[in-house]
């Protein structure tokens, strides 16, 4: 998709009469949006940004060994063989011409004269690159596909990006608690963002007054002939898009919530550091049970970590697996912040949320199931809650409710829609990218992450497990649908093959089973199989 940006100036920490201000560039495309308000505790800001900085650069995904420095190491052998020869043929010329009493020219010092110019040449090497990763915004637009969102609603100020490989999301949320003396101005936008301002970041004190300014005179002042004004046209792709859906499809979804201590989540990312397994199984395993303090088994070591501080209130006894832990490192800078830590988590192998209370402040990241498998492309999550085939009303009736009201819980969704299921809807909202759930404050908040709804055409085609599964409602022979409290067990044969789901009252696949072996291979890691989506599609009708 091609999106087009256009900034006046750039991102900046600017010295202000009696501090500095901490002003983002607004995206002049987009609705006018502003805020302006002095931070309390600056210092506090500055490391969960830094954190935030940490997502938006992360980039984990395998890649093949770099042979480039054995190779360069194996010319290098060759020339200074080849140096070495020619020396001694040298020297050896040098002798014959001696014995014949011929004159012996002065030979230079080629070898250490070489050293020099050799090391003149690296380090100005070395330092060209630096700047050109800083100050070349192109450069950067290659880590960073699209600046980071900031949304300014009536309770909250929060910042969205996503990571290089699209495995990790990160929002940080700053309650107007934090603020002094603000001036708002309610929407979302991008804000320009580069390497140099999170060098800025750097230089926020606490003795010294910060304000935080989403800057409204981007919007006001004559762009025409501004040195400062720049317009960037970038291909965003679709997968970016697609990852926001995903994001809400997982926090839709009925998770067990792990409240954790600091020490908790400290001694992990500490025995990770000093610790790299070098075979599997490479996963963190809670072991959680109703009324005990939660535990991490830190495998292949089997190392135990109890949070005594907190426990665990799920329903029953399990164990749940996840991956892709080293991704966990960016919390590192909010250890001496934290008053306590809730993982959301959907299952084994599934994605999870980790949410670091900060006080006036929140920090989400959101994790994919592993790092290959990314939010977009492997993890169809949107599939456990149906197809998304809802009435067109209902979604724009919830969509309506959200703009007049920006933030709403589950319950007040559920009266907006008049007790209609929330899962379609939001899935669909989420879809269009109009919608995000915030954990730390269980709120459905309403976000355009671009200034239209995205369509079916933008975010690509939908998989091949959703389209099966439509063709196969027909086929579906249910033998069993029996209530269990609230939800319903479903037994039933999909074209011959046997399957069986547990759906919640939204119709939400909880738990299932199948015979194919899309489902064996997959579980519910990777969205149903299509005999279990024809299944939830024939219950649902």
């Amino acid at each position: 998709m091609r999106l087009d940006l256009a900034y006046v100036g750039a991102s900046e920490v600017r010295p202000v009469a009696g501090g500095q201000a901490l002003a983002f560039a607004p995206n002049l495309r987009r609705d006018k949006v502003f805020f302006d308000g002095q931070l309390r505790h600056p210092v506090r800001f500055r490391e969960a940004i830094s954190a935030l900085h940490a997502v938006v650069v992360s980039d984990l995904r395998a890649v093949p060994r770099d042979r480039s420095a054995w190779e360069a190491w194996k010319k290098q052998q060759a020339a200074d063989e080849a140096a070495l020869r020619q020396r001694m043929l040298v020297a050896a010329q040098a002798r014959a011409r001696a014995e014949l009493g011929a004159d012996v020219p002065d030979i230079p010092d080629l070898e250490k004269a070489f050293r020099r110019e050799h090391a003149l040449y690296w380090r100005v090497r070395r330092q060209w690159a630096s700047e050109l990763a800083r100050d070349d915004a192109q450069l950067f637009r290659h880590l960073v596909p699209c600046d980071p969102v900031v949304t300014v609603a009536d309770d909250v100020v929060f910042f969205e990006c996503f990571s290089k490989d699209e495995s990790s999301y990160g929002m940080l949320t700053v309650d107007r608690d934090a603020f002094t003396g603000h001036d708002v101005g309610r929407g979302t936008t991008n804000v320009d963002y580069s390497l140099a301002l999170f060098d800025h970041f750097q230089t926020l004190r606490t003795y010294r007054p910060t304000r935080l300014q989403v800057d409204p005179s981007g919007f006001e002042v004559k762009v025409e002939g501004r040195g400062d004004y720049r317009e960037e046209k970038i291909d965003l792709p679709p997968s970016w898009l697609r990852g926001f859906g995903q994001i809400l499809a997982a926090s839709c979804l009925p998770t067990r919530v792990v409240p954790l201590g600091v020490e908790v989540v400290h001694g992990l990312l500490a025995f990770l550091r000093r610790h790299r397994e070098r075979q599997g199984p490479r996963s963190l395993r809670f072991e959680l049970t109703p009324g005990q303090p939660p535990a991490i088994v830190i495998e292949p070591w089997d190392v135990r970590l109890v949070s005594h501080s907190t426990t665990y209130a799920g329903p029953k006894p399990e164990t749940i697996k996840v991956w892709g832990r080293r991704r966990l490192q960016v919390l590192g800078r909010l250890l001496p912040l934290a008053e306590g830590f809730d993982v959301h988590l959907l299952g084994s192998g599934l994605p999870s949320t980790w949410v670091a209370r900060l006080g006036e402040m929140s920090f989400q990241l959101a994790l994919s199931g592993w790092t290959a498998n990314d939010w977009t492309g492997g993890a169809r999550l949107d599939l456990l809650a149906g197809d998304g085939q809802v009435a067109a009303g209902t979604v724009r009736r919830l969509d309506a409710a959200l703009k007049a009201r920006p933030s709403a819980t589950r319950a007040e969704v559920e009266a907006a829609l008049g007790g209609a299921p929330v899962a379609g809807a939001v899935h669909q909202l989420a879809r269009e990218g109009q919608l995000i759930y915030d954990h730390a404050a269980a709120r459905f908040r309403h976000r355009s992450i671009l200034p239209v709804a995205l369509s079916a055409d933008v975010l690509g085609p939908e998989s091949g497990e959703a389209v099966a599964g439509r063709a196969l409602v027909g086929q579906v022979d249910v033998a069993q649908d029996t209530p269990m409290g609230a939800n319903r067990l479903l037994v039933a044969r999909v074209g011959g093959t046997r399957c069986e789901g547990l759906l919640d009252p939204d119709g939400v696949l909880t738990r299932a089973r199948c015979t194919c072996s899309f489902f064996h291979t997959h579980r519910l890691r990777s969205g149903p199989c299509r005999h279990l989506l024809a299944l939830r599609l024939r219950a649902g009708g």
